[in-house]
């Protein structure tokens, strides 16, 4: 991993664990993480872009509709989405990681909702660049997404690093041109489409420790 100048790091999944939501059972969190991914990809082969805060909601909708959830609402698990908690190693990672190299994010999320996420996170000032697919009106895996990061960074792409512990945004953002690190918490399977990642850890901690 030599010759890398910034990290690029995904938010959802990656930086912040999207699996617990107060209020809402397991399977309901489940539908609704899946929900925003197809939501996302249905608007991109459409062309008719809406802002992942708008899918957010649709999909909240349909997993508390489907799971028959009475205990909350979908304004609090919009609300929820804002303050969902980073891995306990990310915070260190990050420290470790930016020591010697640039920061960045690169989401599907909106601006402003990555601004809230990170804000109360407190990691905010970690990141040079936050940058959202709604700058180009379509969702990650869509090239134009990830060309976003070495444009935004004024870096040839094999100066950066892109990661994420979603395996088909690693496939994606390979598949663009990047070079991936791809946080496999789950011991899942590679994709069988898109690109290879050039880095396979099992956490941020292990990122660290293998950049240096």
């Amino acid at each position: 991993m030599t010759g890398i100048e910034a990290v690029v790091f995904d938010a959802y999944g990656t930086l912040f664990d999207v699996n617990r939501i107060p209020g809402l059972p397991a399977e309901a969190v489940v539908t609704l993480r899946e929900k925003q991914l197809q939501y996302s990809w249905l608007v991109s082969l459409m062309g008719t872009y809406r802002d992942f805060r708008d899918l957010t909601r649709a999909a909240a909708e349909h997993a508390l509709a489907r799971h028959r959830v009475r205990d909350a609402s979908v304004e609090q698990v919009m609300e929820a989405q804002l303050r969902l908690p980073l891995y306990p190693e990310a915070r260190a990672a990050l420290d470790i990681i930016g020591r010697r190299r640039r920061l960045a994010v690169l989401s599907n999320g909106h601006p402003e909702s990555l601004d809230a996420l990170l804000e109360a996170a407190g990691v905010r000032d970690r990141f040079q660049q936050v940058m959202s697919a709604h700058e180009v009106r379509v969702f990650k895996p869509a090239p134009a997404v990830y060309r976003l990061a070495p444009n935004r960074l004024g870096l040839a792409p094999e100066r950066l690093l892109f990661v994420s512990a979603n395996g088909w945004d690693a496939a994606g953002a390979a598949a663009a041109g990047l070079r991936v690190a791809w946080v496999n918490r789950s011991g899942a399977p590679r994709e069988g489409i898109g690109g290879e990642p050039e880095l396979v850890v099992p956490d941020l901690a292990e990122l660290a420790r293998r950049l240096g």
